[in-house]
């Protein structure tokens, strides 16, 4: 079980999405997610099943041009996009995981959301509709 995270079902449009199990103030760190490096001659390979949704671009100039993309072993691989997200992420390439901090107080049963786009405020669009 998860302190902070919930996955509940949404739609059949959006899916499941991550919900917060408890009230979590600003700056709470929610969860730190492991990655597992995806080599690029097998993201390839990804790119035409369902995993593919569930990547992540992984720009660690150490490790640049073999890997280019990762996939998460967490809970959080279901928080979902919004352009007015809760939740930011930053990538931790040392430790190869990503880190995901509450910028503004949450409420019990909120949706916890990301901007897909990395950063807090970036409009951008995205390589799907965005259902908010």
């Amino acid at each position: 079980m998860h302190e902070f995270i919930e996955v509940k079902f949404i739609s059949e449009i959006k899916g499941k999405g991550a919900f917060a199990k408890k009230d979590i103030k600003k700056k709470t760190r929610i969860d730190v997610a492991n990655v597992v490096l995806i080599p690029n001659k097998d993201y390839r390979k990804i790119k035409k099943t369902q995993l593919y949704n569930y990547c992540y671009i992984w720009e660690d100039p150490k490790l640049k041009p073999a890997f280019k993309n990762a996939i998460t072993l967490s809970v959080s691989q279901f928080i979902n996009h919004s352009y007015a997200p809760n939740l930011q992420y930053l990538y931790d390439y040392k430790n190869k995981a990503i880190e995901y901090k509450a910028i503004q107080d949450i409420k019990k049963g909120d949706e916890l959301t990301v901007n897909y786009n990395g950063l807090v405020d970036d409009t951008s669009k995205l390589w799907f509709k965005v259902h908010d």
